[in-house]
């Protein structure tokens, strides 16, 4: 490949279009450490609060970090990829669009502007995101609809991204560089979090709400007391 002819950027497919491309200005371990400071920090903050609410089990203060932490995420990341439409042309070295350029790498997608990672991510952004906050809301104070919301969340993070692996596994994977980090660890592993954290949840509240269905029925596999 001569020069003339070599990309301009790091995406595959390596034809993709992106006029005025500016590589990412941080480096790979700066992103991933103030990622990975916000997420503890966020954690650690939300498992404190948790503890004023003696009624809570461990497993429930666990879940509503994860609830806290993946609504951030949910829309402060997601959201600027959805609002920052030229984020592979910014310049200014802004944290939030070097990351989704590291990103892109696992997943061009993001930075062509494809109709449904963006219809797809939008909604993951403005509905599951501050859904999530007051899901954690509810979970601290011990709301009787706290289980329908965490089903519908988990339901809505487990569904879009299957969805998301569809769509990349009927296109043949063109949009994803073929390296470890970038395919396995960015696109396959970091992404299976959101299907298998929220499974979890989607267990545990199956398991509350039957053990209080149980209950409100007498215990005998659904059978009201007579009385």
């Amino acid at each position: 490949m001569t020069l003339s002819n070599s990309p301009i950027h790091p995406y595959f497919p390596l034809d993709l279009h992106l006029p005025d491309y500016v590589p990412l200005q941080a480096h790979f371990s700066y992103i991933l450490g103030v990622f990975t400071a916000a997420v503890l920090t966020v954690f650690a903050i939300t498992w404190k609060l948790s503890a004023r609410h003696k009624h809570l089990t461990t497993a429930e203060r666990v879940i509503a970090c994860w609830f806290m932490v993946t609504g951030l995420i949910h829309f402060v990341i997601e959201g600027w990829v959805v609002a920052k439409a030229d984020f592979y042309k910014d310049a200014s070295g802004n944290y939030l669009s070097d990351t989704w350029k590291e990103y892109s790498k696992a997943d061009s997608r993001y930075a062509s502007r494809d109709s449904f990672i963006i219809s797809m991510e939008a909604i993951t952004a403005f509905l599951w995101g501050p859904l999530c906050p007051l899901l954690v809301y509810g979970i601290f104070n011990a709301k009787p609809w706290r289980y329908t919301l965490m089903v519908i969340v988990s339901v809505g993070q487990i569904y879009g991204d299957v969805l998301y692996y569809g769509t990349c596994y009927l296109e043949g994977f063109v949009h994803s560089r073929p390296e470890l980090l970038y395919f396995w660890i960015y696109f396959v592993i970091v992404n299976a979090i959101w299907i298998v954290v929220p499974g979890l949840c989607i267990l545990h509240a199956w398991r509350q709400v039957s053990r209080a269905v149980a209950a409100s029925s007498g215990g005998r596999g659904g059978k009201a007391k007579r009385g």
